[in-house]
């Protein structure tokens, strides 16, 4: 009975890895490092966090070290929390080489971009998401190790490429799809809202410019 589950259990998981597209795998694999990435960007380089250290002191007390704190574990494992929610921004398309690849479809401030070859389907929404949980529930503690000294390419390479075995070289050495520009009907709604600003900024004006005129009358008068 034993053996006989065993053989199930084998059977399924080759099943599952024969079905795996690698060339999906390695787009979201590198643009799940894109992300984190990006996430480290965002932290100011000069915040730091503290940290316990294995080594102890004469007394006992174990030292305690300063990282910064963009790439420390601390802030790292908190990005993981929510990266792989990212993808339900990605659709699926091609790179140079004609293989399989993702691109964003709204810019990571929210605005819609012109999509041009681009496959959009709820089904592949989820299972862009589903597969950056996979891989990030596999190799979450690798890539933190990786990012702690590494940047963006040579944490592509030694996750993507080396541990993961996702991605050739070549796949490495192709660029990923660049995100198309912000759609023209979102510039339009950008552009009216800034001169709605504008106009309160002028009107706000106006309005401290003729209070100080009516506070500079009423201390003449008073005099």
């Amino acid at each position: 009975m034993d053996i006989l589950y065993i053989y199930v259990f084998l059977l399924s998981f080759l099943t599952l890895e024969a079905k795996r597209d690698d060339d999906i795998y390695c787009a979201v694999c590198r643009a799940l490092v894109d992300e984190v990435n990006h996430s480290i960007s965002l932290v100011d380089s000069k915040q730091k966090v503290q940290v316990g250290s294995f080594r102890v002191d004469s007394k006992g007390n174990q030292k305690v070290v300063e990282v910064p704190l963009a790439r420390s574990e601390i802030h790292l494992t908190e990005v993981f929390e929510t990266i792989c929610e990212k993808f339900r921004q990605y659709g699926n398309t091609k790179n140079e080489l004609g293989k399989k690849s993702v691109v964003r479809m709204v810019s990571r401030d929210g605005k819609p971009l012109v999509l041009k070859d681009i496959h959009i389907t709820m089904e592949g929404m989820k299972l862009l998401t589903h597969t950056c949980e996979t891989i990030a529930e596999e190799y979450e503690d690798q890539i933190i190790r990786a990012f702690r000294d590494g940047e963006l390419a040579a944490v592509e390479q030694k996750v993507c490429g080396n541990i993961a075995g996702y991605c050739s070289e070549e796949d490495l050495n192709t660029p990923m799809p660049e995100p198309g520009p912000v759609q023209e009907s979102q510039k339009v709604e950008d552009k009216r809202e800034d001169e709605e600003e504008e106009e309160e900024d002028e009107t706000d004006e106006g309005i401290e410019e003729e209070e100080e005129e009516s506070e500079n009358k009423d201390k003449k008068e008073e005099l």
